[in-house]
């Protein structure tokens, strides 16, 4: 097969990511093309989101240097050393906002991660020294303040200088670099950059689902949903009491649905299966039954056992829903909470975050 063709795949692997309509589109190219280079390119398609053990290898390489083992393909192992090469210029400028900074410093894993979720796999990685400064200064607010300046007479006056201050809100962030780097990224890039970072600094998964979004206070992934009309939740008071009676069980992703372990999603799901009705197994995909079955009402038409869901921070998946939880009326809500680690009958929150409200039938 061509160089050309193959670097060809490879960046529409990369771009596609988890996105299963791409893929669903473009699994007749691959599977018309030579075996041993689609086995080689499959190993790392979802390499820009730091998906699975190839991946996370390649994110570690890419930001702890190291050479490329013989087995990556020869445009990764090129994509690989332009990220090298453009984190240096990075750590660079990095170097000299860290001298103007007063308080925490900028988190370079993450100011390396956005740039890793726009461009791994691009033609061209490698800016100006400009635009690497330019890309970031959308991490840091610059403020001008005074302090006192003693002069060789003995007086003291006021005098002015320039701190670098870290921005914590990764929704601003992504703000200042459409507004002020002049790239928008996409809601795939910035979840890309969120899985990268966890990859990158901790060395595991990032979360898909929960209730913590201290550093997305900016989000809203709010969209325009028809609601119904619907007929009220007869089993409604069972559903809620179905969850308060799995208050203070722990919450894990991973160990869900063994011994007390439930996820916001598998709550819901656990709830509503013990009266008859199917749920999907996510959060997201819950969000999206509903939408497909007409089954969303209004935010004033909430009635005990409904579904909330919120969207705390870009995931990638529909409508970007990161939690769901089970109205229990009076202004309340049961849900398995990330953020407290337990199943919880807490206020209804984040009024700016709740994106949809569903009826299962």
């Amino acid at each position: 097969m061509e160089p050309a063709t193959a670097a060809l795949i490879a960046r529409a692997a990369i771009a596609a990511g988890t996105n299963k309509k791409v893929w669903t589109g473009i699994a007749s190219v691959l599977a018309a093309l030579c075996l041993p280079v689609i086995l080689a390119v499959m190993c790392y398609i979802s390499i820009a989101s730091g998906g699975t053990e190839h991946n996370r290898a390649a994110v570690h390489l890419a930001f702890d240097g190291g050479e490329a083992p013989d087995g990556m393909p020869a445009d990764y192992q090129a994509y690989v050393r332009q990220m090298q090469e453009s984190f240096a210029e990075l750590d660079a400028i990095l170097d000299d906002i860290d001298g103007m900074t007063e308080g925490e410093l900028c988190d370079r894993y993450l100011v390396k991660s956005v740039f890793y979720s726009l461009y791994f796999g691009a033609d061209r990685v490698r800016l100006e020294t400009d635009d690497y400064k330019k890309f970031a200064d959308c991490f840091v607010d610059y403020e001008e303040r005074t302090q006192n300046a003693e002069q060789e007479d003995g007086t003291v006056t006021l005098e002015k200088y320039t701190v670098a201050v870290a921005i914590g809100d990764k929704t601003k962030i992504f703000q200042k670099l459409a507004s002020d780097y002049g790239v928008t990224a996409t809601y795939e890039q910035q979840s890309n950059a969120v899985n990268v970072w966890y990859v990158a600094k901790y060395d595991t998964a990032a979360p898909t689902e929960g209730d913590e979004f201290s550093d997305w206070s900016g989000w809203n992934g709010a969209g325009d949903i028809p609601v119904y009309d619907l007929p009220a939740n007869g089993n409604g008071s069972d559903i809620v009491q179905l969850a308060l009676s799995r208050l203070g069980h722990p919450y894990s992703q991973a160990l869900r649905g063994t011994g007390n372990y439930v996820d916001c999603s598998y709550l819901t799901l656990w709830c509503y299966r013990q009266i008859g009705i199917s749920l999907p197994g996510t959060a997201a995909e819950q969000g999206r039954y509903m939408v497909e079955h007409n089954l969303t009402v209004a935010k004033e038409s909430l009635q005990p056992g409904d579904l909330v869901f919120w969207s705390h921070k870009p995931n990638g998946r529909y409508m970007n829903i990161t939690h769901v939880g089970i109205y229990a009326g009076d202004g309340m809500v049961v849900d398995a909470s990330y953020s407290k680690g337990k199943v919880v009958y807490r206020p209804l929150f984040d009024n700016d975050k709740q994106v949809l409200y569903g009826r299962p039938q």
